[in-house]
């Protein structure tokens, strides 16, 4: 008898804190550049920056880019990837304190 290989497939090797952190963290980010386009496509690039800057408008911005997180998250946790959903977690946990921090603080 010959054994074969541990095969792994690419959603078991992708449970890990560190894969789930950084998803957190680009999602939104990608979530930022949709948001222009759907939202606000009548601005160009450097309006919506400048706009995004603005410290009154820049945590309604944060807020519409991490909500993106949240199926993802859901459907992580369905499929029992509990390690992403713990980075996926933690990257929305500082993209909202950030939103805080502007928010109040600035």
């Amino acid at each position: 008898m010959t054994e074969e290989p541990n095969k792994q497939n690419l959603l078991e090797k992708a449970d890990q804190t560190l894969f789930g952190f950084i998803l957190g963290l680009i999602l939104p980010m990608l979530m930022f550049f949709a948001y222009k386009e759907i939202k606000f496509d009548y601005l160009t690039w450097n309006e919506y920056i400048v706009s995004a800057r603005d410290l009154a408008v820049l945590p309604s911005f944060i807020k519409v880019c991490v909500f993106i997180n949240l199926p993802i998250f859901f459907l992580f946790n369905l499929l029992k990837k509990f390690l992403l959903c713990k980075g996926i977690f933690i990257a929305s946990i500082l993209y909202i304190a950030a939103m805080f921090i502007v928010k109040y603080l600035v």
